[in-house]
């Protein structure tokens, strides 16, 4: 019987503990599966994995034991996160399975347990490493000349220093125990003769796996990282071919062109000694945990998770949509994108590959912005000044001679300091002008329609690349807007986003990073001051103001011009509700996470949602009926600019062909059906109700969130919602093969 092995999560020292067979099998968390992916059976096979937990599951003063059938199972666990208790919220596991059968699926079932009887047990070190041939290159082919890039050496200088520690930027530790040690160095590409590319620069997250029962270095991984990203320097898009190494491993890519502030990676098993097993981990315990939302029990076809992709070339968008401001439905907005939706709802690996694929497509966009000072990604705090949106004003005060007051000069010192370098027309790049900012990029990033980019993928894998791609998402949502507008370094949301779907997803993106990044991460505190601050922003102009608007909608950025059916303005204002729903999921999502104010928020945007769906019923014939309210639009101002006194009259002024009409009645859908100028049935919802990205979808998110608000009539209102007649449905339809908006409320039983 092997003993189990487990670092001490709440220390990043290093130290390991050993725990005996007798305490480690109490208090069962969840049970995952270790599922092998060869038809021979492997020995000794090291499985890495991250793994979420519920508040208090793994109390403080606990750590985690596992076992397969009942015998214990050599587990590390390096933890990432914890909750205000001090209970465990994230944290990276790394299982050393005895022997795995050819494609067996074994449960690998995860415990709490004390640690206190534990002993001390010494980690794999980098000398350990060193003392072996390891090695992992990089060779960029760039205008007919070879630039390398070398982890062996960068790994020699970083122990010579002593610089390996915890969030240092030459050599950060990401893992450190008995089984397995992580190092992540970095240097620049360059020539035979020291001559370095100016742009490029290569990571290597070395991660090291040690027998248990000698201590000898067994398997090595190591993810490449090749990173044009330095926020300050001249914007340049270096074209080269790469060649990677790692002993017998190789890769190489076809010709690339690496624009602005984007990055890619390329995992390789030192001389190909690949684990061939997949970690599939039990997704209904992370819906319950409240880090995702609750789905509907959904399980994908077989033949659509045949046709994933299951990996992503270097640089690709691949399923991403290039230029995400276009408009229509895309497989990437909702509170999860679609790749991430169907993991959750069915951990396949085919669906996780996919998940995978998408994230690494991110690669490809501009949103990487280095600090080369710091070695983070760019931080409000260091730059209050920083923007893309609003570049045009920053370039102009910045370009202003450095004379009059002091505050004046202070302000033209600021502003150049923080300025981001703009695209310059070459050979590569068309369309960069002086006056307005841009990287030249094809792919475009969009807030208004960004995914939740590598929060799934960094809480299941514990990858360092997805954990930096969510701080540098993060990073980009912050820096992106008007530095007025977000209050510099406070980073209000409200005022910086336009659109309220951007609000959204701005929100969703910064209580993800805020929520899952390690408690060290340099940059947490600032993720969670932004979120903090934008909750209280709101709370205070809404939720608690008496001169918030009687329809609990936002002011900023909400509205926009009608037109009568001749095209000509009315005067009138009107709302994009589907965005609303998209914003009260977001607070909702926050809520769970445990941000303040957030509930409050929640259920103050809330009341729309109840009222849309509830309103007939005081009035059958003048109130709000529930068949409109996935409308695209509803009118919520007069012509003279005043808000409208509640949602009968919203009614009135966007549906006044229906006024007067019983909802849901025989002479109202009659009317509907002339209307859409189709059949109509009882119970049908307009905005492609068959759809599972059409407008009832979305407002199926919105209605979720208002269901957990504890409001009157909020569980009255889903239940209406489930009524009706025409729902998504497989095979061609169906939420099944399409998940993102296929969202339950906790507090309801279906």
């Amino acid at each position: 019987m092997n003993q189990i092995l487990t670092t001490a999560w709440w220390a990043f020292s290093g130290s390991a503990l050993l725990l005996t067979p007798a305490t480690a099998l109490a208090g069962r968390i969840v049970t995952d599966y270790v599922v092998s992916q060869d038809a021979k059976t492997q020995e000794r096979v090291p499985v890495t994995f991250g793994q979420v937990f519920k508040s208090g599951d793994v109390p403080r003063g606990s750590t985690i034991a596992a076992a397969i059938r009942g015998e214990p199972v050599e587990l590390q666990v390096d933890a990432k996160a914890t909750y205000g208790d001090g209970s465990l919220r994230h944290a990276v596991l790394t299982a050393n399975v005895a022997s795995l059968p050819g494609n067996a699926k074994r449960a690998l079932e995860l415990s709490a347990t004390d640690a206190s009887a534990a002993k001390q047990s010494v980690r794999v070190g980098l000398q350990q490493l060193l003392a072996t041939d390891y090695n992992a290159k990089v060779l960029l082919h760039i205008n007919g000349e070879d630039y390398t890039a070398d982890a062996r050496a960068l790994l020699l200088e970083a122990a010579r220093s002593g610089a390996c520690k915890s969030w240092n930027k030459q050599c950060t530790v990401w893992l450190a125990g008995p089984l397995v040690s992580e190092w992540v160095v970095n240097g620049p590409v360059a020539k035979a003769d020291g001559t370095k590319d100016p742009n490029l620069k290569i990571y290597f997250s070395v991660r090291a796996y040690a027998q248990s029962s000698t201590g000898d270095i067994q398997n090595v991984l190591t993810d490449v990282i090749v990173e044009n990203t330095s926020a300050y320097a001249p914007q340049a898009q270096p074209q080269y071919t790469a060649t990677l190494t790692s002993g017998s491993a190789t890769y190489t890519t076809s010709a690339l062109t690496q624009y602005a502030y984007t990055r890619w990676h390329k995992t390789l098993w030192w001389n190909d000694l690949e684990p061939k097993v997949y970690l599939q981990q039990d997704t209904g315990y992370i819906q319950a945990s409240k880090a995702v939302s609750r789905y509907m029990p959904l399980q994908p076809d077989a033949q659509f998770l045949d046709s994933l992709r299951q990996s992503c070339a270097p640089l690709d968008h691949c399923d991403q949509t290039q230029k995400m401001h276009m408009t229509g439905a895309q497989q990437a907005i909702g509170p999860l994108p679609r790749w991430t939706s169907v993991y959750i709802i069915d951990p396949d690996v085919r669906a996780y590959n996919w998940m995978l694929a998408n994230t690494d497509a991110l690669g490809a966009y501009d949103i990487h912005y280095r600090d080369a000072a710091t070695g983070w990604p760019v931080s409000i705090q260091e730059h209050p000044n920083v923007t893309t949106a609003a570049w045009t004003y920053a370039n102009a005060v910045a370009g202003r001679a450095m004379t009059g007051s002091a505050s004046n000069q202070a302000q033209i010192a600021a502003y150049r300091r923080d300025l981001l370098p703009n695209c310059v027309n070459n050979t590569v790049v068309k369309g960069c002008s002086p006056g307005w900012y841009g990287t030249g990029s094809p792919t475009l990033w969009d807030n208004a329609h960004q995914p939740a980019e590598s929060y799934v993928p960094y809480m299941v894998t514990g990858s360092y690349y997805y954990m930096s791609e969510l701080a540098f998402a993060a990073s980009r949502n912050q820096l992106t807007s008007n530095p007025l507008y977000r209050d510099f370094s406070r980073g209000l949301i409200d005022k910086s986003y336009s659109q309220v779907r951007g609000k959204a997803w701005v929100l969703r993106q910064m209580a993800d990073a805020a929520w899952l990044l390690p408690d060290t991460y340099p940059l947490k505190a600032e993720f969670n001051a932004t979120v903090r601050n934008s909750l209280e922003d709101w709370y205070t102009r809404y939720v608690t103001s008496e001169s918030s608007n009687p329809l609990h909608l936002m002011d900023s950025g909400a509205t926009y011009p009608v037109k009568d059916a001749s095209g000509k303005l009315t005067g009138e204002k009107a709302i994009a509700p589907w965005m609303h729903d998209f914003f009260t999921w977001s607070a909702g999502h926050a809520a769970e996470l445990g941000f303040p104010k957030a509930a409050e928020l929640r259920a103050w945007l809330s009341k729309m949602n109840i009222e849309i769906m509830t309103g007939w019923q005081s009035d059958p014939t003048h109130g709000f009926c529930w068949l409109l309210a996935s409308g695209y639009t509803f009118v919520v101002k007069d012509a003279a600019g005043n808000w409208l006194p509640d949602y009968k009259a919203v009614y009135a002024a966007t549906y006044p062909d229906l006024v007067g009409l019983e909802c849901n009645s025989a002479a109202m859908v009659a009317e509907m059906a002339k209307q859409q100028k189709q059949p109509w049935k009882a119970g049908q919802m307009p905005g492609y109700a068959y759809s599972p990205t059409g407008f009832p979808a979305n407002l199926q998110v919105g209605l979720a969130a208002a269901a957990d608000s504890g409001l009157p009539k909020a569980h009255e209102a889903w239940a209406i919602f489930q009524s009706r007649s025409i729902q998504p449905e497989p095979p061609k339809n169906g939420y099944n093969n399409y998940p993102n908006f296929a969202i339950l409320p906790r507090s309801s039983a279906h």
